[in-house]
């Protein structure tokens, strides 16, 4: 009688794991970095703020206060994210990567309309008109507040000596936005010493020149013509959309390198969310 071998388990292919270990691993540890990066940030700016004792009252004070960017986007918002994306894949969750999954993808889905909404505003701009979006109206309340809040005024300098700009309209004479301040503006009721002025930030300053911290005294009641000779006048937006233009390129591969990290993250918890399934009905069918 021929010998059959020995008896082998029914079934055996049960005795192999669904889950794949380096899908698993790779998604909790990068999620791990992230959860410790994000969680120092949010406590950085969390004890910026109390050290600072500043409310938030507009939106303004969001978008120009480094400490509340770092806690809100760096921090929390990370913060949360990584946290679902490590403990998911950790403990093999599907509850936990479900949610991971679709944070995720919601904000991819708002990082890809912030860039269509740049598109919109630098390439069809009627667009934004006819849906009565107006973003300069929302960032020249900065101009309004830009001696309230010194982190804002620090910014909002280091924004202009970076860009080579001046107020935020995107016009070629966007320095005219800083007679919104009070501080700044020409009324003939200001008795302020930088009546009429822009601040230094905005001057032309080349290498080997003197410092004048007052060069900008005057420009708003000057023409443009006059004063392109000694302050940048276009407006922050308007060269914002200069640089876009010349390197579309650059930008177009740098978005991309965002955008596709999200991509395999999505992908990876939605492969590990379905082999943590497989493997939940191995077990139910082992048991039968």
């Amino acid at each position: 009688m021929e010998d059959s071998g020995p008896p082998r388990r029914r079934d055996s292919y049960l005795d192999r794991s669904e889950v794949n270990i380096c899908v698993k691993y790779i998604l909790f540890f990068t999620n791990l970095i992230l959860f410790l990066a994000a969680a120092g940030a949010l406590g950085l700016g969390i004890w910026i703020q109390v050290l600072k004792g500043k409310v938030v009252l507009h939106i303004v004070d969001f978008l120009f206060d480094p400490s509340i960017m770092i806690m809100c986007l760096g921090g929390s918002v990370t913060f949360l994210v990584a946290f679902f994306g490590c403990c998911g894949s950790l403990r093999e969750n599907i509850v936990l990567l479900t949610i991971y999954h679709t944070l995720v993808s919601v904000l991819l889905f708002a990082e890809v309309a912030l860039v269509v909404f740049v598109f919109v505003f630098y390439f069809s701009p009627e667009t934004l008109d006819k849906l009565n979006i107006v973003p300069e109206d929302t960032l020249r309340d900065a101009i309004v507040k830009y001696r309230d809040d010194p982190d804002m005024q620090n910014l909002i300098d280091g924004i202009q000596e970076l860009m080579d700009c001046c107020g935020v309209s995107n016009t070629e004479s966007g320095y005219r936005d800083w007679n919104n301040n009070i501080y700044f503006n020409c009324s003939d009721l200001n008795p302020s010493h930088e009546r009429c002025s822009v601040p230094f930030s905005c001057c032309i300053i080349n290498p080997g020149d003197k410092i004048n911290f007052l060069c900008g005294n005057g420009a708003l009641e000057r023409p443009l013509a006059e004063v392109e000779a000694v302050i940048h006048p276009e407006g922050c937006l308007y060269k914002l959309g200069v640089w876009i233009q010349r390197n579309s390129l650059i930008i177009g591969g740098s978005t991309l390198g965002i955008f596709i990290p999200q991509v395999i993250a999505i992908c990876f918890a939605k492969q590990l969310k379905d082999q943590i399934k497989a493997q939940t009905a191995k077990w139910q069918f082992d048991r039968t």
